[in-house]
């Protein structure tokens, strides 16, 4: 599953903690922009250590 973060755009912190292998969490070009931008960090964080794949996007 692909898992989406910009400003406008987000799972839910607890499906994305729950990322493993196969998965991917692709960070938009402006998802520092959301308020909440540490948490979702930290849970990609987690789910990096569970085996899923990311990406971050900057243009």
């Amino acid at each position: 599953m692909i898992h989406r973060i910009g400003l406008g755009i987000a799972p839910a912190l607890g499906d994305l903690r729950a990322a493993g292998p196969g998965d991917t969490i692709l960070f938009l070009h402006d998802a520092r922009q959301r308020p909440d931008w540490p948490r979702y960090w930290q849970a990609a964080a987690t789910a990096v250590f569970r085996g899923a794949a990311l990406t971050v996007v900057t243009a």
